[in-house]
């Protein structure tokens, strides 16, 4: 029973890690659209929360796609190593390109807006969906819970995007790069230490 508990607060720790790396990706957007904003008005709750329903609902398609080759691949006897190796190697892909995006040149435009672009914001969410998704088929892989990655999820990715449109107002678009880079190296030592785990 306390080897459970202890496993099941293990598999915790790696869903609130996981969602806070994807969640600074989406501050890391979300500051910059932000800064261009003239005024923080109820647009801000509502469009935060579309941010974090989107990154619910690619999460749960890719735990549902995880789950689905977890259960292919035992069927086929193939070793959990193998399967821990592949979501270690997922996480650790979302987390490079992460870094990539920190540290490649940009220009942040100056585009000022009386309010959030609901439809702009929303396509945008939409864009980052693909790594919520690809963590979600590494978190079925590993067999973390469903409910409490989806908890996560979509508290952590809405506490962010309102974190991101504040700050982005408050102090501009100059915090986007750290979030991608915190975030991706996150992810990166995430996955690392999944490797290690197996061997301990």
């Amino acid at each position: 029973m306390r080897a459970l508990a202890e496993n099941m607060n293990i598999h915790l720790i790696y869903l609130i890690l996981i969602s806070a790396a994807l969640a600074l990706g989406i501050y890391g957007v979300v500051v910059q659209r932000g800064a261009n904003l003239v005024r923080i008005d109820g647009r801000t709750a509502q469009m935060a929360l579309i941010w974090a329903a989107f990154q619910l609902l690619a999460a749960l398609a890719g735990y549902g796609i995880g789950s689905w080759i977890l259960h292919f691949e035992l069927e086929r006897d193939r070793s959990i190593f193998w399967i821990h190796i592949l979501a270690g190697v997922i996480l650790a892909g979302i987390g490079v390109r992460m870094l990539l995006t920190a540290f490649k040149k940009k220009t942040f435009l100056e585009h000022r807006m009386e309010n959030i672009d609901i439809r702009q914001d929303t396509m945008l969410s939409l864009r980052m969906c693909v790594h919520g998704c690809f963590a979600g088929i590494a978190c079925g892989l590993l067999r973390l819970g469903l409910a409490q990655m989806l908890v996560c999820t979509f508290v952590i990715s809405a506490l962010f995007a309102v974190a991101g449109y504040i700050s982005g107002r408050a102090w501009g678009a100059e915090p986007s790069d750290k979030a991608y880079a915190i975030g991706g190296g996150l992810l990166c030592v995430v996955s690392i230490v999944l490797q290690i785990l197996q061997f301990a």
